[in-house]
């Protein structure tokens, strides 16, 4: 075979890979500058620092993905090789990544239809507390003691939640129970002047005060107060302390479980 017959049957290849190579350049420098473009334009938006990243992510690796499945076809590998293969690896991942797949997928949902945002308060799960970034597979919370949680989004998408800043304000279920010999009127006026001395407590709605319950030891006296969203934590800090003391100064007793035993003697068996 002559010299002249190999570049001519080399050549082909030889173009078909340069080609590819190019590809592949052109299409880190797109990435590259998509993922620059994107994060400028992203940053005026009022998107959180784990959504925007999420976006780069997407577009930069979803360039590169489109750039090395191109340049495989130039080369020459068939079109439905590559299409089975790229299809296996995202399958292999979905399988392998699932947990982290459904959380990005509520995180997504999160962020096009907003249930909550940075700074609401929120509860879901048994888990109280105000929002502090919603990243790409979780929620950061911050609790009332000062934790901060860090709850999978998918866990909140499956088990809902309560955001209690929508409305801005928000009511407080308060249980005190108090001794059956205890006057039950007097006890309810208590609480009733320590709420209207609160100004954090709102007149709209007006607090409820009822008995909710008769305990094996108390009389349980609900209460439903509404406040401010911005003053739950502080409110719920100080409501019991004073309705401590206030039951204290008016000889309210606050009871604790008692039980009666009767004993039977042998002389009242026979």
């Amino acid at each position: 075979m002559s010299i002249e017959s190999v570049l001519r049957s080399v050549t082909p290849i030889l173009i078909r890979i340069a080609v590819a190579f190019a590809v592949l350049v052109i299409g880190r420098m797109l990435a590259r500058y998509g993922r620059k473009a994107l994060q400028s334009a992203l940053q005026h938006t009022g998107l959180t620092e784990s959504m925007i990243s999420l976006f780069i992510a997407l577009t930069y690796y979803g360039i590169l993905i489109i750039s090395i499945v191109t340049a495989l076809i130039i080369i020459g590998l068939p079109v439905a090789s590559v299409v089975v293969s790229l299809s296996v690896i995202i399958i292999v991942l979905a399988v392998a990544l699932q947990q982290s797949l459904a959380d990005l997928a509520a995180t997504i949902n999160f962020l096009l239809f907003k249930p909550f945002e940075v700074g609401d308060l929120i509860e879901t799960g048994g888990d109280l507390g105000v929002v502090q970034e919603i990243q790409l597979f979780s929620t950061v919370v911050l609790a009332p003691d000062q934790k901060k949680k860090v709850l999978p989004n998918s866990k909140i998408q499956s088990g809902g939640l309560a955001n209690y800043s929508k409305t801005g304000d928000t009511r407080l279920d308060l249980t005190f129970g108090i001794g059956y010999n205890s006057d039950v009127n007097a006890a309810k006026k208590v609480i009733a002047d320590i709420l209207a001395a609160d100004e954090r407590v709102l007149t709209e709605p007006p607090p409820q005060i009822f008995i909710g319950n008769l305990g094996d030891s108390s009389i349980d006296i609900t209460v439903w107060p509404h406040v401010h969203i911005s003053d739950y934590f502080s409110f719920l800090a100080d409501i019991v302390e004073n309705v401590k003391k206030g039951f204290d100064e008016a000889g309210i007793i606050i009871p604790f479980p008692q039980r009666d035993v009767h004993l039977i003697s042998d002389n009242q068996k026979t």
